[in-house]
């Protein structure tokens, strides 16, 4: 089945979104069908698999964060040409301007997958759903229950839950006794991501562990070593080094892929309270909540992780439910279902 895939955001920016989309189409191309991704980005990209770049993206603010997006017209007539060889196009975002709206206008067959958690007022409710009738038929997805309530309230339509998934790494055997990491992975320039209360652990338990952040952003006191935008293969060493990943996060989250990134590695969770991520993960001994934005909570959480230790298989089963091996199929599935009208 030749599959285009259409990722609204840059790839030159690292991102939930463009991991997904990338991560679902070499799983496709495993199974033997023909994807490719369409999506805004200038740098060159390794990805495995075919990719069509439409040029660069403008940063507009939204939700609490920054989306690169591809804007000029060109751009959208370019991504509306190439997707249209495509049996059935599967855009992501579709109702965000630039490239994914007009794929999605230009599909044959059209398949959707809405990620945002966000609060729609009720006078943009009414714009985006007379938007999204302009699409015409299509078979939606929403990542989590929190962004299915979105994709409601600006489409509605009522989505298939299919969850967000990655692609498993390899198994690390052990992790070095000393000294443990505590590792945070995220845009520390974004609010959102809740960088400010990490460096607050990082001051109270400096003794007790190494603090590391990986990520864009500013850098930080002497409490925390932080790393700039990193390669997949450097993510993945920290992750395997990591005993505990700490997921701070403010709000604004619909499913929380850093998380299942880190059980994917073997490592323990401290992770804010925050629904889409208790969806995720639930309750049990490899994770500790703490209230968004509390200091001393997250510091105590973090202190008996490193004390227990719980990460490890147990982790791992968690991470392995949003393999793409066992996602996709789902994902396969609505491609048919587009096929078949």
């Amino acid at each position: 089945m030749r599959i285009g895939l259409v990722c609204p955001y840059s790839l030159d920016v690292p991102g939930g979104v463009a991991t997904h989309v990338l991560g679902l189409a070499r799983w496709l191309a495993g199974e033997g069908h023909d994807p490719f991704v369409v999506a805004p980005g200038v740098d060159p990209v390794d990805a495995g698999v075919e990719v069509h770049l439409v040029g660069p993206a403008v940063g507009l603010r939204f939700n609490g964060s920054t989306a690169n997006l591809a804007l000029r017209r060109p751009q959208s007539r370019r991504a509306a040409e190439l997707v249209r060889s495509a049996e059935v196009v599967h855009v992501h975002e579709p109702l965000t301007p630039g490239i994914a709206y007009a794929a999605g206008r230009a599909a044959r067959r059209l398949v959707v997958t809405h990620h945002a958690h966000w609060s729609v007022p009720a006078w943009a409710g009414a714009a985006l759903r007379r938007r999204a009738r302009a699409l015409g038929e299509r078979t939606s997805i929403a990542v989590s229950p929190a962004a299915a309530v979105t994709a409601r309230a600006a489409t509605g339509v009522e989505p298939l839950v299919i969850p967000n998934a990655i692609e498993l790494p390899p198994r690390r055997e052990s992790r070095p006794a000393a000294p443990p990491v505590v590792l945070f992975v995220g845009r520390r320039d974004d609010p959102r991501k809740g960088f400010r209360v990490f460096e607050g652990v990082a001051s109270e338990l400096a003794a007790e562990a190494r603090f590391v952040a990986v990520g864009p952003g500013r850098g930080s006191d002497a409490s925390v070593e932080t790393h700039g935008q990193l390669s997949a293969a450097e993510l993945a060493g920290w992750l395997d080094s990591a005993s505990v990943v700490v997921a701070p996060n403010l709000g604004g989250e619909s499913f929380g892929l850093v998380l299942v990134e880190a059980l994917a590695h073997g490592c323990a969770l401290v992770a804010s309270s925050l629904p889409a991520f208790r969806e995720v993960v639930g309750d049990g001994p490899v994770v500790e909540w703490f209230p968004p934005g509390d200091v001393p909570a997250a510091a105590s959480a973090v202190r008996s992780m490193l004390s227990h230790g719980r990460g490890g298989e147990a982790a791992r089963d968690i991470a392995r439910r949003f393999s793409w091996e066992a996602v996709g199929p789902s994902v396969l599935r609505c491609y048919r279902r587009a096929l078949l009208g």
